[in-house]
């Protein structure tokens, strides 16, 4: 896996200085005297020339594959390979996508002179939208909530209230340890105790484009066997909603294919589907491996489940169970604090992993 590049600079000081009228690109590479490189007989410009044109040398980012950056105060996103850019809101379909030869991201110099020329003086966007379009977002579910408890345990301790603690704890936990990196955002479905449906939580992770969606649970067994007990994270068996992201080499076989578009989204989303499956298997898997580092309870796997905030959910998604209720022991141990805190910071420490893993941040020592 080719190394990653964490840059983050967003000064909107320097976007308030870019110029509101449409710029002529070439005009302005040829006036500078940048290089423009030739491929296949199209014109092409490095990124580092297109942000140093328009000023936005300051208030661009880049994480894996996906690069953006803000000119008049609107969002351009991209993924390498991928013939659509994102900008504001909208997705415009460009002749030839960003490629990168050699640590250099080149871009078509016709594809985006006109993206650029299109735009208006003003342009405002919702904020909320851009950040989670920017940042990397990690989305942690509560289960349950108000009127609805969830598994209780004989002596009276809710899941609901078990699930919100640890939560909150792990939060805070990820702010702390994560604070060198204000690209990372975590937010929570609900920080109280108040009744979310399924299609709620689903709708929240979608509104904040999450990144990991983290959903915290509290087991219970069947007619609440008592001595029921270890910890157990799922994955999703299937995804019926994915963001559709394709790599150059399937761009060129979309381009080649004659068939209508209905069949080549569906093949793109059965490509897409499988990857998210893999990243949510992967998470899942670590989560475990820390667990059992820090827990006595049987080491209950990782497996495949058809939970609705997994299914429904397009992106990587979990659901941990961290223990039995119904077990008197687990749930006198769940009422400790201590214990509590414990199974947070053991969480946040897998989610941490799975970010080095993934290079979204850098490894620690």
């Amino acid at each position: 896996m080719k190394l990653v590049y964490i840059i983050f600079f967003l000064c909107l000081f320097f976007s308030f200085l870019q110029s509101a009228s449409p710029i002529n690109l070439t005009e302005r590479i040829k006036e500078l005297k940048y290089p423009v490189y030739y491929i296949n007989q199209q014109p092409f410009i490095s990124l580092r020339t297109l942000l140093k044109v328009i000023g936005a040398e300051n208030s661009w980012g880049r994480i894996e594959d996906r690069i953006f950056f803000l000119y008049q105060n609107k969002r351009i996103a991209m993924r390498i390979g991928n013939k659509s850019v994102i900008v504001g809101e909208k997705y415009v379909d460009i002749e030839y996508p960003p490629i990168e030869k050699e640590g250099e991201v080149l871009l078509h110099l016709p594809s985006f002179e006109k993206i650029l020329s299109e735009f208006e003086e003003n342009v405002e966007e919702d904020e909320e939208k851009s950040l989670s379009r920017e940042d990397y977002v990690i989305l942690i579910d509560p289960g349950h909530g108000g009127i609805d408890s969830g598994a209780v345990g004989n002596f009276g301790l809710k899941e609901k209230d078990v699930n919100l603690d640890i939560s909150l704890r792990l939060q805070h936990y990820l702010k702390k340890k994560l604070k060198k990196y204000p690209y990372i955002k975590i937010y929570l479905t609900r920080d109280k105790d108040v009744y979310l449906s399924l299609e709620d939580r689903v709708e929240k992770a979608k509104k904040l484009n999450a990144d990991i969606f983290f959903c915290i649970h509290t087991n219970s067994s069947k007619y609440n066997r008592r001595y029921a007990t270890g910890f157990e994270t799922f994955y999703p068996r299937e995804k019926e909603e994915v963001k559709v992201f394709y790599s150059y080499e399937n761009s060129n076989r979309l381009k080649e294919n004659s068939q209508k578009d209905t069949v080549v989204l569906q093949i793109i989303k059965e490509f897409d589907t499988t990857t998210t499956i893999d990243e949510s298997k992967i998470l899942a898997e670590i989560v475990q491996e820390k667990l059992s580092e820090r827990l006595i309870t049987p080491d209950r796997g990782a497996k495949p489940g058809n939970f609705y905030v997994l299914k429904y959910t397009p992106m990587v998604s979990i659901l941990t169970e961290i223990g039995f209720i119904c077990n008197p022991n687990i749930e006198m141990n769940l009422r400790d604090v201590e214990v509590r805190q414990a199974i947070a910071e053991t969480l946040g420490n897998a989610i941490i992993e799975y970010l080095e893993r993934k290079k979204v941040i850098p490894s620690y020592e």
